[in-house]
């Protein structure tokens, strides 16, 4: 069975922004290859020009263990042919006037060619001295190509439906040798272009729910923080980065990872929240080294000898975080790579104690958000470190971050990034201090849009153990669909959650996350002063395409106060 890249995809949901054709063909494909094979599926593309900024995508790349790679390009339409090119047909599209515009033919090779030369430049652009080695494959499984195929087209490189069943062997037969010129030297290549194609498919997100659709996101952040980070010299390697939510520190991170671990380095992530690092172990190459601060705490306190912490006792948490302190200095030098995640989380103590666990030479990152500090700590100082700020934020739709810079959410304004307009928020006000009832109806006019129930997150303003709707307590079904919430951890640590289509959680607990509609319930307060307009911030920035609020008559009279006084 071939390795699929990403490979947490759900085949059975065709989650991944695959069509149900697309994601049989993904099955076929992963069953069929044996497991010398790595496939990456929906591979995106992206280049800035003065013109403005160019999108494509690959539905298939399969590599064999020698770096060769293989596009595959599935076509589901009709396939027109002529004497010098195949184009799909695409039926016209109906306009406000209601009438139906012309079909349209576009180039298949066009399409293929344009594709495999982005793919090209932008890994000699990335690695001047190194080649990509691509060939590529056209999939009609609903064609059939009559008479000789058109000149510009390669017979031996387009399955039709009359050779359907001989899609995996064909497959097998163009990657089956190495490259002519192959050396054991060019084995060196191979981490080089897992980590590209790895970034090149996004891996953020699948730091979002389970199961979101890579399609949503458009932008691939070219010029953005990975691109910025990886281009910065430095002695000692010592990185601060302040971005807004959505800028890139999650893909960012992960770059640092692959990076590390395909260099063979002692490596070490760290972040605040667990909800995170349960997310970011699903898409890390070692999920080993990916830990929260009381995590690493934990572990150093255990493998020093010291009785193990008693979590149901007063003040636990302190007593991890002096223990670790204490202990740190015996780790001194230990990693290789560090990563310090939610930055604005920690207090200066535990940054101070993870930092030395770096050796002189080793490369620490630190990635922050101050607008996303829920705890009112003092900012962590890093003396003498290079900082690089981004303000853009790339996921959140336009119309979302005018609404979040109308009602000034932030010190700085938010830049949007994103090629994505979305609309405008949504807003309910809820009565006698019961939000279900507007919640539900929120869910149920989603659903009605088209958002499928795992495209939706419903967010609690209130902590898990003030919520009506996010607690242990809460409706076991909102809008007829049954609740997905967390319930507790099993003895391995691994989080365990309810069986249902809806998630429902915590703003809180949701940072680092997000998904393409966020309800934002249980909006609630008698001030709307620092701490809450950074929750309303975290929450708003949770949202791929859509928010909408649900908040009391309180609440509310205090935000749009705000609106009209902006």
């Amino acid at each position: 069975m071939a390795r699929l890249i990403p490979s947490d995809f759900d085949l059975s949901a065709c989650s991944d922004g695959l069509s149900a054709p697309e994601a049989r063909t993904l099955a076929r494909l992963r069953d069929g290859l044996s497991d010398r094979y790595s496939i990456y599926h929906n591979v995106h593309w992206a280049r800035a020009e003065r013109s403005g900024s160019t999108y494509g995508e690959i539905d298939f790349i399969v590599e064999n263990p020698y770096g060769r790679l293989l596009a595959i390009e599935q076509k589901d339409t009709q396939i027109v042919a002529t004497e010098s090119d195949l184009f799909a047909r695409y039926r016209g599209t109906r306009g406000t006037d209601g009438n139906q515009s012309d079909p349209q033919n576009k180039s298949i090779t066009t399409q293929v060619n344009r594709n495999l030369n982005a793919l090209r430049s932008q890994y000699a652009r990335r690695h001047p001295d190194h080649t990509l080695d691509i060939d590529h494959l056209l999939y009609l499984p609903t064609a059939r190509l009559q008479g000789s195929v058109p000149a510009s087209i390669d017979p031996a490189r387009v399955v039709d439906a009359d050779r359907d069943g001989e899609l995996v062997a064909i497959v097998e037969s163009l990657l089956e040798a190495p490259p002519g010129d192959w050396s054991d030297a060019r084995l060196a290549d191979l981490p080089l272009i897992e980590s590209f194609l790895s970034e090149q498919i996004g891996a953020t997100p699948h730091i979002g729910l389970l199961g979101q659709t890579a399609r949503e996101f458009t932008t691939r952040l070219s010029g953005g923080l990975s691109t910025w980070a990886s281009r910065l010299s430095m002695h000692p390697w010592r990185l601060r980065i302040q971005g807004t939510a959505g800028s890139g520190k999650t893909q960012l991170a992960l770059q640092t990872l692959r990076e590390a671990h395909a260099a063979g380095k002692a490596t070490l992530y760290v972040c605040y929240n667990r909800p995170l690092a349960d997310a970011m172990k699903r898409v890390a190459p070692d999920p080993a080294v990916v830990v929260t601060f009381h995590e690493i705490a934990r572990i150093v306190i255990s493998q020093s000898g010291r009785a193990d912490v008693d979590f149901n006792s007063e003040g636990v948490f302190d007593t991890l975080a002096q223990s670790f302190i204490e202990l740190s200095p015996k780790l001194a030098g230990t990693f290789d790579t560090l990563v310090i995640d939610e930055g604005q989380d920690f207090q200066q103590a535990w940054a101070d104690a993870l930092i030395q666990m770096a050796h002189k030479d080793a490369r620490v990152l630190w990635l922050e958000d101050p607008e996303q500090s829920l705890y009112d700590r003092d900012p962590v100082a890093v003396p003498g470190w290079v900082t690089l700020a981004s303000p853009v934020n790339y996921r959140s739709p336009q119309l979302l971050i005018e609404f979040i810079n109308w009602l000034g959410l932030t010190e700085v304004p938010v830049e949007a990034g994103s090629a994505v307009i979305g609309f405008d928020p949504g807003w309910r006000v809820y009565e006698d201090d019961s939000p279900i009832a507007a919640t539900e109806a929120a869910v149920r006019g989603l659903i009605q849009e088209g958002y499928a129930p795992e495209s939706i997150a419903v967010l609690s303003f209130r902590g898990l153990s003030a919520s009506q709707l996010a607690g242990s307590e809460g409706p076991k079904r909102l809008a007829g669909l049954r609740v997905r919430r967390q319930a507790g951890y099993n003895a391995q640590g691994v989080a365990q959650w309810t069986d249902g289509e809806l998630m429902v959680d915590t703003v809180n607990r949701f940072k680092g996350q997000s998904a393409d509609a966020v309800v934002i319930t249980e909006i609630d307060f008698d001030s709307f002063g620092q701490r809450e307009r950074r929750r309303l911030f975290v929450a708003l920035t949770r949202a791929r395409l859509h928010a909408i609020m649900i908040s009391s008559e309180r609440a509310t009279e205090m935000l749009q106060r705000r609106l009209r006084e902006s």
